[in-house]
C-alpha cells in the first residue's frame, strides 16, 4: 500500500478527460457525470484556496484525426478531435483563471504530452487524479506517474467509471491501484490533510 505524505508533498490536481463527449448527456456517449461534478467543484474551490493549482488534461486528437493511432477508422475517433463539439470540458464544471489547461492523445495524460513541464513549471511533485475513467485514463496516468516516481493519489468519489462498467469492477480497479500504483482516498480525508499542512 502507498500513503503519500501531503504535508511535505507539493501536489497539483489533475482533472482528466472532464469533456462534454465524455460527461454530459449531450455528449457523444450520453454519459451523465452530473453527481460527480457536484462532488468535484466544491473540492477544486477548496484546493484553490489552499493555493493548490488545478490542471484540466483533456484527451484531444487533431482535427484532421492524424494522430488517432490505433483509432484510425474507429468512429469514435471523430469525437474526440480538438475541433469536435464536446471537445471543451464541461461547463458545469466551475473553472478559475489560475486553472492550467493540458492535452493528451493517449489514455495516459503523461505519455508524449508536455503535462511533466507543466509540472515543473507548477513546481508541483505529486498528483492528485480526478475525474474519468478509473479503467482507463485515470489507471493509465497513475501506472505511468509511478514509472516516473511521482506519488499519485487517487481520489476515489471524485473519479467516474464508464456507463456501462459494473460497480464490483469500478470498485476492483481501485483496490488494484492501491495494492500496487498509487494511494486511494476519499476527498474528505485528503482535504483534511492539505489543510493541515
Amino acid at each position: 500500500m502507498i500513503t503519500i505524505d501531503l504535508s511535505t508533498a507539493r501536489p497539483a490536481v489533475l482533472v482528466i478527460d472532464m469533456q462534454v463527449a465524455f460527461v454530459s448527456p449531450d455528449g457523444a456517449f450520453g454519459n451523465d457525470a452530473g453527481e460527480l461534478i457536484e462532488r468535484l467543484n466544491p473540492f477544486l474551490e477548496r484546493v484553490r484556496e489552499l493555493g493548490i493549482p488545478v490542471v484540466f488534461s483533456s484527451y484531444l486528437l487533431r482535427g484532421d484525426l492524424r494522430d488517432a493511432g490505433l483509432l484510425t477508422g474507429n468512429d469514435a475517433a471523430s469525437h474526440f478531435a480538438d475541433t469536435a463539439p464536446g471537445a471543451g470540458v464541461d461547463p458545469r464544471i466551475r473553472r478559475a483563471e489560475t486553472d492550467v489547461d493540458a492535452r493528451h492523445n493517449r489514455p495516459s495524460a503523461l505519455f508524449r504530452s508536455d503535462l511533466e513541464a507543466l509540472l515543473d513549471g507548477l513546481q508541483a511533485d505529486t498528483l492528485i487524479l480526478t475525474g474519468v475513467s478509473v479503467n482507463n485514463a485515470i489507471s493509465s496516468t497513475a501506472r505511468d506517474a509511478f514509472a516516473r516516481d511521482l506519488p499519485a493519489l487517487v481520489v476515489r468519489d471524485l473519479v467516474g467509471a464508464t456507463p456501462w462498467e459494473p460497480e464490483e469492477l469500478h470498485a476492483s480497479y481501485f483496490d488494484t491501484l492501491a495494492t500496487w500504483t498509487a494511494e486511494v482516498a476519499d476527498s474528505a480525508d485528503v482535504l483534511g490533510r492539505l489543510q493541515a499542512r
